[in-house]
């Protein structure tokens, strides 16, 4: 009879290679166009025709006018995608806005009440005296030099007047009036700097607040209660912006009544000016007491009204390293878009803090999930439609990794019609060349989701942060050297227990604080690799017992190493990919062989119930030599329109790429190589530099593809001619960039 353990293994087996459909990608869905029930249908099919289980109704750009934003029309719409989600057992987010920044309902809070329009304090300096007048709050007298303010007191009033000092001060005003600023909408000529751009509503007055709700959350209950807690699971709200987009320069977030909240007016000034060593700790109390605010006015009751209704709030703040705002959702989130982070700056930018604000958000809360809504604009040199599968694997892994367990890929678009295609791109899914391969990326998200979820994080390292800071330098040779830590904000230091010597907060246990540059020395290593490798990303989470060590190359070359681990027993590796799982056996000193190539990443599973397989003798293997196919002819053919040409590879087997080829320069598509080739036994095919999905054909029969490089693929013994179909990313025809595309090697043979 199986162990208790044993049962487990089998059970997560089976869960991991066959995950429910919880662990889904939930796209973004851009309705964007005039819509029809027959092409919902039709989209919603071909979702789950490719394993996408769920999506996020987002109202984009493009949608007419014809199709008011919460009208009767646009209800039946999303009433009818969410019954036919239900049908296939589907989950549906829904968003809270009309297009963004959340909190405006199109700008129909403002036109309910004009007052509750978004708010901001300016500064005015004046050489004279002031009238008073309703919207001053206050008004004082400073000596300004150079950005810098001294001798600052209250200013004198007399019969309605501020008088000017006598003594070369100014008078600083400080006035609360309207930002100005907009939401990018839905419909013609409403986005940014256009005339009808939607007016922001005052996200810190909870008047204005519950009237979003009622007329955001409210109409969807209405049309949608039903559905609420089994098809539709959560509310997304997205980036909300005290004073909206393209308001007033030079201004700072505020509400009429929030002097009070911010404490004492003469420290004003320093929100604008240098006070001296004053001023960090004045702005700091700022920006504790507006997060205070919103969590108060904005998203506790989002919170409340999601919880009330069966849903989870989703969605996430304004910036990456807003983790204390993340509190009252039930479903934290975080957003990784511009491209901001990607391969080769993902520890040094500010918002490489992202995937792990969400994440540590939810284990500190006890939240099961945590998403990221990722890949929006995230093309290289600001290329859109150049994204490739590639940089899709890099984004995934590095949101797995730090702990993320449900992504929303950004977008899925309804329409590509007109200038459709240049908003927000690229297309991730449908409108894209991984399309027909989509299933296996949507199987890879929801393993690796499965994997992460109900698991608990083994990291021993917290590392200290503000509610709306979260140190990134400090943390960067932590990630180069394996020591895994998470985020814990200061504030939450009164929720901790401390037990057995250590810092313990919902299921996380911390033996280590740190608050500053880290001393690699003093912190616990829960896994080592020799030689070193600062690209290898890795985290320790523990799942019914068994010890799970996601392993992640985030960098360009292979990794061959040595991996020494904390937890022993039996192991093994799993390919979150392919679905394979191998024995993993130690050696003598109980380490194991870490291969793991460019963009790949494995797990090591280690039962510890079970004992470790016995270390094997690997025979020595002879580096293999490469042959490139030099001076080789090849009959290249466009797919799409036939057009056909011979191409000659140089003496180093390399060919010219597509964008160099009269002709050729915009296509992008799909086109096929062909070549004799004369193989007596088996060996391994290298295609060398390939943009950027390429398709095996050995004697007519499809064998293998690859979306990322190495290119590299077994060809079978006795095979007489190949083709490889390659295809590369829309950019060409979209953008009209000419980028490398095509096969370009070097070409050859490893034997």
């Amino acid at each position: 009879m199986p162990s208790q353990q044993n049962s487990a293994l089998e059970k997560i087996r089976a869960g991991f290679l066959s995950p429910a459909n919880e662990f889904s990608p939930l796209p973004f869905w851009f309705w964007n166009d005039e819509l029809t029930e027959a092409e919902l249908l039709r989209q919603i099919e071909d979702f789950e025709k490719h394993g996408v289980m769920g999506f996020v109704i987002h109202p984009r750009k493009g949608l007419p006018g014809t199709i008011p934003y919460l009208s009767d029309r646009f209800m039946h719409f999303v009433r009818f995608a969410v019954e036919e989600a239900a049908k296939r057992q589907m989950r549906v987010v829904l968003y809270d806005e009309a297009m963004y920044p959340s909190g405006s309902a199109h700008g129909m809070v403002v036109k309910e009440n004009p007052a509750w329009a978004s708010r901001c304090l300016e500064m005015q300096m004046a050489e004279g005296n002031v009238e008073k007048t309703g919207d001053l709050i206050f008004v004082c007298a400073a000596r300004v030099e150079n950005g810098k303010a001294a001798d600052i007191e209250a200013a004198k009033e007399k019969d309605g007047v501020y008088l000017l000092p006598d003594d070369g001060r100014v008078l600083l005003c400080f006035r609360v009036g309207f930002s100005g600023g907009t939401i990018r909408g839905i419909h013609e000529e409403e986005d940014d700097g256009e005339r009808f751009a939607p007016a922001s509503a005052d996200l810190l007055n909870p008047q204005a607040v519950q009237c979003f709700i009622r007329l955001t959350h409210e109409r969807y209950a209405e049309y949608l209660s039903d559905h609420f807690g089994k098809t539709v699971i959560a509310m997304f709200t997205d980036e909300p912006m005290i004073m909206g987009r393209g308001g007033k320069k030079g201004c700072q977030a505020w509400t009429d009544d929030f002097l009070p909240d911010f404490g004492d007016a003469l420290d004003l000034p320093g929100l604008f000016l240098d006070v001296g060593e004053e001023t960090e700790n004045i702005r700091l109390r700022y920006r504790r007491a507006i997060n205070a605010r919103m969590l108060e006015s904005y998203y506790g009751p989002l919170a409340d009204w999601c919880e009330n209704h069966g849903l989870a709030l989703a969605g996430h703040p304004d910036k990456s390293w807003n983790i204390g705002l993340l509190r009252p959702f039930q479903l934290p989130g975080q957003d990784v878009v511009w491209r901001h982070i990607g391969p080769g700056k993902c520890l040094d930018e500010e918002d490489s803090v992202l995937g792990k604000c969400s994440a540590d958000a939810a284990r500190h809360s006890g939240r099961r999930r945590n998403a990221n809504e990722c890949f929006g604009c995230c093309g290289p040199d600001d290329i859109q439609w150049a994204f490739t599968a590639d940089d899709m694997k890099w984004y995934m892994d590095y949101l797995f990794v730090r702990g993320v367990n449900l992504l929303y890929p950004h977008a899925f678009f309804y329409s590509l019609r007109e200038d459709r295609k240049d908003e927000r791109p690229p297309d991730v899914g449908p409108n894209n060349l991984w399309w027909p391969w989509y299933d296996e990326i949507a199987r890879y998200m929801k393993r690796m989701c499965y994997l992460m979820t109900d698991s608990v994080n083994q990291a021993r390292v917290a590392v200290l942060c503000e509610e709306d800071g979260m140190p990134f330098r400090e943390c960067k040779a932590l990630y180069e050297n394996q020591i895994e830590f998470n985020y814990l904000e200061l504030s939450r230091l009164p929720e901790c227990a401390l037990k057995d010597g250590a810092l313990c907060i919902e299921k996380q246990r911390y033996t280590h604080l740190l608050t500053g540059k880290p001393d690699l020395s003093a912190l616990p290593r829960d896994a080592v690799v020799f030689p070193a490798a600062p690209d290898l990303r890795f985290s320790h989470v523990v799942k019914d017992g068994l010890h799970f060590y996601v392993l992640v190359n985030e960098g360009e070359k292979e990794i061959a190493a040595s991996l020494s681990v904390a937890a022993r027993g039996r192991a093994e590796w799993w390919n979150a990919w392919t679905g394979e799982m191998k024995r993993a056996c130690p050696d003598e000193k109980g380490a194991y062989a870490l291969d793991l190539p460019r963009r790949e990443s494995i797990i090591l599973c280690i039962d510890p119930a079970a004992p470790a397989h016995a270390a094997e003798e690997k025979a020595g293997n002879m580096p293999l030599a490469f042959s490139p196919l030099a001076s080789h002819a090849w009959q290249v053919t466009r797919l799409s329109d036939g057009q056909s040409l011979i191409l000659t590879a140089d003496e180093k087997g390399r060919l010219p790429g597509w964008e160099t080829i009269p002709g050729w320069e915009d296509y992008s598509g799909w086109a096929a190589y062909e070549a004799e080739i004369s193989l007596a036994g088996s060996a391994r095919l290298d295609l060398g530099e390939c943009h950027a999905l390429a398709r095996l054909f050995c004697d007519g029969k499809e064998t293998a593809h690859k979306m990322w490089g190495p290119y590299h693929f077994d060809i079978p013994a006795g095979t007489k001619k190949i083709r490889i179909e390659i295809g590369n990313t829309p950019a060409n025809q979209m953008e009209k960039k000419y980028l490398p595309s095509g096969l370009m090697g070097p070409v050859g043979w490893y034997k």
